[in-house]
């Protein structure tokens, strides 16, 4: 039984609660290198979504603290504490969540959202009569479990593995009971539903909401997901989905795959886990989400593989998938990126296209003694990337008016650090804000008058919303891209600019207006510019577009006569940067041209 103790001095009080022994669960879920099929992968597999978020323990204790190593020094780790006297998240947990997500793509996306117990009963399809005691369990287990990443969390807005340890709970909620009389009842009348009995305020943490919305993890369908009984089938099911790309046939080791659900490989566990893997892979298969399966296995279940396989059909629908959730996520992205109410904006991080011009205008600034070491470009560039434009800049205005300097880069580092140059970073914001506007007024295209830009904005308005969307979205990232940086001023300076912004970019691509006619394409666009779009050629075609850019490259290392370094890097930087007009089938050979250049010069 529990004991409470109380604790007091004269400055505060604690209040400690004994709820019996914890204890704690180590696992190995390290997987050797000989076991490793696709190191391509492996980015891939640290996704938050893929790791053991959800025990498949059905064994689980109260109490019971567990780590899952994922490297032999035991220094890449997840560790998963309960709350005092409950257990951690597991089968229940991970339907609950998937509901949530559900609900959170169908309210726009926002981190923090109502849901009703009823939304989420029918979102996670639970048949059960006390299915509001099951729900309000779950959502206290997500919110009270706290998950330690040490080197393991992947952010997807930076691109990279977090170093050091991250603490984090999946989300952070409030009960009904917990909501002042007054916003419940401004809450009631938004819902409309005299049914509710409950509801929550949810609200997604932001390490696992910024990689939700990046990442595009419903990309998976939560009716597949929540229709698979198994919560190691439906593991099974994302791994090898993410693991097989568009491949109709792969061929996995037993072992990994064991270890990234994870589940026991203890010589007296093996032959009941091998057990369950075979019935996992036989519910995929009776629902038809493989073809078929095959064990090979020549000497023992460690060192056996599996082979699973896909019809034409899974791919379809994968694509379709693929696509209807990209399309989706674009929308709320532009809806997020474009919505400047103080609560969308006022945690954005500048986000910088960093390139070789803006990094030697900054050492330009520094002394010549900061000049001349040999890292000095490395340091600027990932300061760009942690701080942003105008605070680096400042610090290498603020270095250059330091005398007697014996380290220059150790100094510039601690001016970042400290904010010492705060006073100079407003200024340069609005400087370069400026610099902009003044550009974009310089630029007006000759033979366009007002009449046509009403004449253009009036048919981009006539359009489907969800094209309307994609268009500003495009326009969005072109004008973020010339001003070098995204903060609160851009975004505000975007909407002011908008309508002739969007005017700008329907004239330089009026393919994009396929219901004007000709004779009105010509107001607006001089002929010789207008003959010159109508004669690009469209690249809709995957294995085009791959044979293209393969050859491209081939011919250029034949001619230089030598190999180009870091290729399948250059080839990737390739297909990211030609990917969004690829899949909205805006993609010009003479785009895809100019995005080969720039990635080989």
């Amino acid at each position: 039984m529990s004991k409470n103790k109380l604790v007091k001095d004269n400055y505060f009080e604690i209040e400690t609660v004994d709820t019996g022994p914890t204890c704690f669960l180590e696992e190995d879920v390290y997987i050797p290198e000989e076991f490793v099929r696709n190191r391509a992968l492996i980015r891939v597999d640290m996704n938050i979504v893929q790791f053991p978020i959800f025990s498949k323990n059905t064994k689980r204790k109260k109490n019971e603290i567990t780590t899952y190593f994922f490297n032999k020094n035991k220094d890449i780790f997840i560790t998963v504490t309960p709350a005092a006297g409950d257990l951690i998240p597991g089968e229940a947990e991970e339907r609950i969540f998937i509901a949530l997500m559900k609900i959170m793509k169908e309210k726009g996306m926002e981190q923090e959202f109502i849901a009703t117990a009823r939304e989420i009963k029918e979102a996670a399809k639970i048949n059960t009569n006390n299915y509001l005691s099951d729900i309000k369990k779950a959502i206290s287990r997500l919110s009270k479990s706290n998950y330690t990443f040490k080197n393991t969390m992947y952010s997807n807005e930076l691109g990279i593995i977090l170093s050091g340890e991250i603490n984090t709970p999946i989300l952070t909620y409030k009960s009904q009971s917990e909501i002042p009389l007054g916003e419940i009842k401004k809450i009631k009348n938004t819902i409309n539903d005299n049914r509710i009995k409950e509801f929550y305020l949810i609200k997604i943490s932001d390490h696992f909401y910024k990689n939700i919305v990046k990442r595009g993890y419903l990309v998976y369908d939560s009716d597949i997901l929540l229709d698979i009984n198994s919560s190691i089938a439906r593991t099974l099911y994302m791994l090898l989905e993410k693991i097989r790309f568009d491949s109709l046939c792969i061929r996995e080791s037993i072992f990994a795959l064991i270890k990234k659900i994870p589940l026991k490989y203890e010589k007296r566990s093996l032959p009941v886990t091998i057990k369950t893997l075979e019935k996992a892979f036989s519910e995929l298969k009776a629902k038809n989400l493989i073809k078929d399966f095959k064990f090979l296995k020549e000497t023992t279940w460690l060192e056996a593989d599996v082979e699973i396989y896909y019809s034409e059909e899974h791919n379809i629908l994968k694509k379709e998938r693929f696509e209807d959730d990209n399309r989706e996520l674009k929308e709320i992205y532009n809806s997020l990126a474009i919505s400047f109410t103080e609560k969308n904006i006022k945690e954005l991080k500048p986000e910088i296209i960093i390139n070789d011009e803006m990094i030697n205008e900054i050492i330009e600034l520094m002394p010549d003694k900061a000049k001349k070491l040999k890292s000095i470009c490395k340091t600027v560039e990932k300061n760009l990337e942690k701080y942003g434009y105008a605070k680096v800049k400042a610090a290498a205005i603020y270095l250059s008016a330091q005398k007697k300097l014996t380290s220059p880069r150790a100094y510039f580092l601690k001016i970042l650090e400290n904010n010492w140059a705060n006073d100079l970073v407003e200024e340069i914001v609005l400087k370069n804000e400026k610099n902009i506007d003044i550009k974009l007024e310089d630029e007006k295209p000759a033979n366009i008058n007002n009449e046509n830009k009403e004449l253009i904005f009036s048919e981009f308005e006539k359009l489907p919303r969800e094209i309307q969307d994609g268009i500003e979205g495009y326009v969005y990232r072109e004008y973020i891209k010339l001003c070098g940086m995204e903060t609160k001023i851009q975004q505000i300076a975007f909407l002011g600019s908008r309508k002739k912004l969007i005017c700008d970019y329907l004239e330089k691509y009026p393919e994009l207006l396929g219901n004007i006619k000709k004779e009105e394409i010509k107001k607006i666009k001089v002929q010789e510019i207008n003959e010159q779009n109508e004669n690009l050629i469209v690249i809709t075609d995957k294995d085009k577009l791959k044979k293209y850019i393969n050859e491209y490259i081939d011919l250029y290392e034949d001619l230089l006569d030598e190999k180009i370094e870091s290729l399948e890097n250059a080839k990737k930087r390739i297909i990211l940067d030609c990917m969004p007009a690829f899949l909205n089938k805006m993609l010009t050979l003479e785009n895809l041209e100019e995005i080969i250049r720039k990635n080989l010069i």
